[in-house]
């Protein structure tokens, strides 16, 4: 059989994404593609040993085999097609032998010839070389089986879409029988991979079941015994219950899908989750007991809207670890490490723990590297350390016949892993402490422990909340709630409704959002006339605003667009900005969250706000939604503002960097309007986008001196200017500041209070120092050689393929079948050198615009 020899310039490309610097020139590679291989050994040395073993040269037939990155780590394929195919969760017995879940009933195609039900195998070991290599069909039976568990009586629990069940071999003759249903998954939605899918046996002794969004339908979740957990709409969920099925219980909430659960050698409950329509990455987590992560499917698919979140960003929510791998399928413990598999991202990662208030951090670490035709789905770890990967082998969905076994393990010369220390499990500290004082803590993990330890007490129904800090208001709301979602009986509706409304009352954004938040998950319409005074306080926040106005859009409607725009919301939007006898902030407020692609207000009518009502909060706003639809009628109203007398100088000068961004409306007006007898904020903004930043940097320091630049820039600065420089140098096109610009990067709008002027300067200085698991970017090589940037997008590109987001902003897609491989990179897509292209000036206005 013929090689099939990896052309010179994609051998290249992949040396470049393994980080390795090779200077190409004439003598390397020729004209036709092909390698000098003499001299180019030394550079194939240097990838075999950063890589492993990878076979460079391979068959045709051949697949590509993953890549793993670490040196003192093999994998080798244990089985593939027709002994295994579409595997999905796996376990190992208590003799050692490996369990592995092989569906045929997820989408199975109309021709499918395979069996009707899924089956179960068990591996053992063949020849005595401690690969568990030889199966045996073990159990047949079952729909959408998802994933299984030892549950360490010779039996175990697997987990399916509507079910969780136990089997196990009574009459040792090899075959298990199927003893009992655990739990009951009552509802009207059957999508395969939704339901009930995440499965492990704590080392607490309760079996823990995760739950994926449902469609946000309603369900019936019921135990052995009876006990029940109802719901729907709330998006995913973790249950815990007896082994035997008894006392379902819930345990946190807030998922899209915790497809995978385990617990770490500190008894710390860890889940993976993946993401929503609009809102990537998926999430490593570190669970606690009653916690709320965040998202809710009643208000949409995107997870975009006001009263969702993803990383703690609401009051009563908590963040996660850190980002992973798309389509995040298992969670497992290894030496002192967390593995996971990435089936959107073709391969597995680890995670370091260090610690983090009462929880732990991490940053994401590539392990194993395939191409598109590894999809890893299920992970255990065998006795003697050696990790077994299922591997569903092709992106589609359905069955199809193909899969494959891995085995990762230590190479024999290699130093061993460290193993996890044991320490206090996170909350275990704070167990003595008042769980009102626990509330007012900086740590969202110790709020946590206290808000769980009251929503289980009878002294809850006791506390006074108005004599209550906001953080203790929020917690102790957060604790009814949390008690009416268990437990819905338990919280009456005059309970809750005095509850609600003492927080409508709060002057704290906190508790306003909290409370708007539980009154708008009721369904309730009593609150609509609340929860429209919060929406047009004076004194409101922006954050304050966008949660009342998605609040009164979802209870009027019954529901949330599926989208990231809610034509209900954006009507109400337009109103309230139409209404001149609204207070010009509360206006303002409205055009902010109005899309720059809607149709209403139009450019002209914009234009008669400003006039009609030149307060200078609304004119921003005004100004800023112009720019941000550009175009001919923008620009011509942008022109006007700019030669208007009348108003204020800061407004005019908007308008004239919201033209700057059109060069063919630049060129003209910036000479007019940099003359000394305009005003000073107006001229100066004209001589500045008409100036080369690069000449004033001829002696600045380097961007890794900090002090310098500290002493450089200096303290002033003037936050008007400073938000034209975000916008004429581009910042807009990957972050979001006041409901504008992209969702690249990270919001910055609250910046203030968070982080100190000198760390934001660093930021832009030193970009890649530290990139957050949001925001991390990826590195394709695509077939035909070319290593392509960006940040993955989780929106689909046309057809099919991936589409990301370059360091300028600009959207690009790249077909699946050409991907030959993509990483993660520590280098962050916020370019380098954004020093250099603005004057110290505007970088001193742009940190006050950034921190004031």
């Amino acid at each position: 059989m013929n090689p099939t020899i990896i052309p010179a310039r994609r051998l290249l490309a992949r040396l470049r994404m393994a980080g390795i610097s090779v200077a190409v020139t004439a003598s390397t590679v020729d004209e036709s593609d092909n390698m000098n291989w003499p001299l180019f050994g030394n550079v194939c040395m240097r990838f075999l040993l950063a890589f492993g073993t990878v076979a460079i040269s391979v068959t045709a037939a051949a697949a590509k085999p993953p890549v793993v990155i670490d040196p003192d780590l093999t994998m080798e394929l244990v089985t593939s097609e027709p002994t295994l195919v579409t595997p999905t969760g796996c376990c190992f017995d208590d003799a050692g032998r490996l369990l592995v879940i092989e569906s045929h009933t997820h989408f199975p195609p109309e021709d499918y010839d395979g069996p009707k039900v899924d089956r179960i195998y068990r591996f053992d070991d063949s020849d005595g070389d401690r690969i568990v290599d030889r199966p045996t069909l073990f159990y047949e039976g079952g729909e959408a089986s998802m994933n299984i568990a030892n549950l360490g009586d010779g039996s175990f629990a697997v987990a399916s879409r509507s079910q969780v069940i136990r089997i196990a071999d009574r009459d040792d003759d090899g075959r298990a029988e199927a003893l009992e249903v655990l739990l009951t998954h009552e509802t009207k939605a059957n999508y395969p991979h939704n339901g009930l899918g995440g499965l492990t046996l704590g080392s607490d002794g309760w079996l823990y079941v995760g739950q994926g969004e449902n469609f946000g339908e309603p369900y019936q979740v019921i135990g052995s015994d009876g006990s029940r957990q109802v719901g729907g709409g709330e998006g995913g969920n973790i249950f815990r219950c007896r082994p035997d099925g008894s006392d379902v219980q819930r345990v946190a909430t807030g998922f899209w899908n915790p497809f995978g659960l385990t617990m770490d050698g500190d008894d710390r409950f860890i889940a993976v989750d993946n993401d929503p329509d609009a809102m990537p990455p998926n999430r490593l987590l570190h669970v606690v007991m009653s916690g709320d992560y965040g998202f809710q499917f009643r208000f949409g698919r995107a997870g975009t809207h006001p009263l969702q979140c993803w990383n703690g960003e609401l009051p009563g929510t908590l963040p996660m670890v850190t980002g992973t791998g798309e389509a995040v399928c298992a969670v497992a413990v290894v030496g002192d490490q967390l593995w996971t598999t990435s089936w959107g991202d073709n391969r597995i990662e680890r995670y370091s723990m260090s610690p983090r208030g009462e929880s732990f951090q991490s940053e994401t670490e590539v392990l194993v590297q395939g191409g598109a035709d590894f999809r890893p789905v299920g992970m255990a770890v065998a006795p003697d350390g050696s990790v077994y990967i299922t591997d569903w082998i092709d992106r589609s969905y359905s069955v199809h016949r193909k899969g494959r076994l891995w085995r990762i393990s230590r190479k024999v010369d290699s130093p061993q892993p460290a193993t996890q220390s044991t320490s206090p499990s996170p909350g275990s500290v704070h167990a003595k402490h008042d769980p009102l004082q626990s509330l007012a803590s900086d740590d969202p993990f110790v709020r946590q422990s206290g808000i769980a330890r009251l929503a289980s007490e009878d002294r809850l129904s006791k506390i006074d909340a108005s004599r209550l800090t906001a953080a203790q208001q929020v917690g102790v709301l957060t604790a009814w709630r949390w008690r009416s979602l268990c437990d819905p009986q338990s919280v009456s509706d005059a309970i809750a409704s005095r509850i609600i409304a003492a927080g409508l009352q709060s002057e704290s954004s906190d508790v306003l959002v909290a409370s708007m938040r539980w009154a708008t998950e009721r369904g309730d319409k009593q609150w609509l006339p609340a929860i429209t005074n919060v929406m047009n306080r004076d004194d409101g926040s922006a954050s304050t605003f966008a949660a009342a106005i998605a609040s009164i859009a979802y209870l009027e409607t019954g529901s949330a667009s599926g989208k990231t725009r809610d034509p209900a919301t954006e009507q109400r939007l337009f109103e309230l900005a139409s209404d001149e006898s609204r207070s010009p902030q509360l206006r303002a407020f409205a055009v902010e969250r109005i899309p720059f692609e809607s149709d209403l207000p139009s450019d002209e009518t914009l234009g008669t706000w400003l006039v009609n009502q030149p307060d200078r909060k609304l004119a921003h706003e005004v100004v800023r939604l112009l720019t941000a639809r550009r175009g001919d009628s923008a620009n011509e109203v942008l022109e006007s503002i700019v030669g208007n007398p009348s108003l204020d100088p800061q407004t005019r000068a908007d308008a004239l960097a919201g033209l700057s961004m059109d060069h063919a409306h630049a060129t003209h007006l910036m000479q007019d309007w940099a003359s000394s007898d305009q005003p000073i904020e107006l001229s100066a903004e004209a001589v500045r986008v008409g100036s080369n930043p690069a000449t004033d940097h001829g002696t600045s320091p380097p961007a890794s001196d900090l002090d310098a630049w500290d002493a450089l820039v200096g303290d002033g600065g003037d936050p008007d200017a400073g938000a034209r420089v975000f916008l004429r140098r581009q910042c807009a096109a990957c972050h979001m500041h006041s409901g504008r610009g992209a969702r690249t990067g990270p919001d910055l709008t609250t910046l203030a209070g968070r982080m100190s002027r000198r760390r934001v300067l660093e930021s832009i200085l030193q970009p890649s120092k530290e990139v957050g698991p949001l925001y991390v970017p990826w590195m394709v090589l695509t077939t035909d050689g070319i290593v392509r940037t960006g940040i993955k997008l989780h929106a689909p590109g046309v057809g099919q393929a991936a589409r990301y987001q370059g360091a300028d902003g600009t959207m690009f897609d790249i077909p699946l079948n050409e991907i030959e491989i993509q990483k993660a990179t520590e280098t962050s897509i916020m370019p380098t050198g954004l020093e250099r292209s603005m004057s110290v000036d505007e970088m001193r206005d742009l940190l006050k615009f950034l921190v004031q």
